[in-house]
């Protein structure tokens, strides 16, 4: 299950009562302002997962494309793409294609389904400001207000220059953490609609959980 938990671009920010020497990071509006305003992202990433019940890590590398609330994420062991309507996850290993309604994808993470609640469902209780690979970011501690939230408590590293999130280190109530770190960020390439769709490959298998193929 580790593998298959890429939770890519989730972005926190800012509640009201923060220090004087914090005011100048972005509000959680300016940052939800900024990804409506992006056209596209494009970045390879590094994801470590772990649990307190596992004595290992798992150390996912891969890249990644954004494009409003389409994606496409590839690993070596597996291929995610979400358009507005459908999702399909491609593991080459068992050559099967799950197919299904976009909308049914609910533990998939994209930056603006995550920024849609974060202020309902997050306090910041800290900001610092460090360098991360030669930039200047805020760092974010976020703790949940509820458990509602996905995660109990979250850092992320905002780069000060264009308030993009870089890194995200997380932990939820199970013990499980997360630490993804986004590196060769392109800002609103050219991307077209070609990622965001999926050519099934010859001989796999196609697993369809769409709505309308049970009808």
């Amino acid at each position: 299950m580790l593998r298959r938990a890429f939770s890519l671009g989730v972005l926190l920010a800012l509640s009201l009562a923060l220090p004087a020497w914090a005011q100048d990071a972005p509000s959680l509006e300016a940052l939800q302002a900024r990804y409506d305003r992006l056209a596209s992202l494009r970045a390879s990433f590094t994801q470590v997962t772990a649990s307190e019940f596992a004595d290992d890590s798992v150390r996912v590398r891969g890249r990644v494309l954004l494009a409003g609330n389409q994606y496409r994420v590839e690993t070596p062991s597996q291929i995610v793409v979400t358009n507005d309507t459908t999702t399909w996850i491609y593991a080459p290993a068992d050559s099967q294609v799950v197919v299904n309604d976009a909308d049914a994808q609910a533990s998939t993470l994209t930056p603006q389904a995550f920024l849609t609640a974060s202020a309902q469902k997050y306090t910041v209780t800290a900001v610092r400001s460090v360098r991360r690979r030669g930039a200047g970011h805020h760092v974010l501690a976020l703790t949940a207000t509820g458990t509602a939230a996905r995660f109990q408590k979250a850092s992320l590293w905002v780069r000060m220059s264009d308030q993009i999130v870089t890194r995200l280190r997380a932990a939820d109530r199970n013990g499980s953490t997360l630490d993804l770190r986004l590196n060769d960020i392109a800002v609103n390439p050219s991307l077209g609609n070609a990622p965001f769709t999926f050519s099934v490959p010859s001989g796999a298998e196609v697993v369809d959980l769409r709505r309308t193929a049970s009808q």
